[in-house]
């Protein structure tokens, strides 16, 4: 058996809300939704999609809106110099994004932060330099 496409599910509590703080922070919004309870976008240089589906629709089976305690997963974003780390962060902050982790070098030397978005959904913003 071969998977043809992986995309992401996640349950949100206001659709609108997390499609205006991922639209604020630079991701394009997937061509695949026409749903107005689904903020749908995509990531990274392939187009990972991750669709984010209001609490009180069909996904509801599935999942549970993420906590501040616990994640379902953590996605990480790469990031290419220092400066894009810190850029992240602060657009992070000013749409409402909770840092988890400040910026800074950790112990594999990786520099970055983590956040959650208005959903307690997790994510890294990392620097994965040459040569480390």
């Amino acid at each position: 058996m071969k998977a043809k496409k992986i995309w992401a599910n996640f349950s949100v509590k206001n659709a609108k809300r997390t499609e205006e703080f991922y639209t604020q922070l630079g991701f394009s919004p997937s061509k695949q939704n026409n749903y107005p309870q689904l903020a749908s976008f995509l990531f990274g240089d392939d187009g990972f999609v991750i669709h984010f589906f209001e609490q009180g629709t069909q996904i509801d089976e599935y999942l549970t809106s993420g906590s501040a305690t616990n994640s379902e997963i953590i996605f990480t974003l790469s990031a290419e110099t220092e400066a894009e780390v810190k850029e992240w962060a602060a657009k992070v902050k000013s749409t409402g994004g909770t840092i988890l982790k400040d910026v800074q070098r950790d112990e594999s030397n990786y520099y970055g932060f983590a956040f959650a978005d208005p959903d307690g959904h997790k994510f890294n913003v990392l620097l994965m330099e040459k040569g480390m």
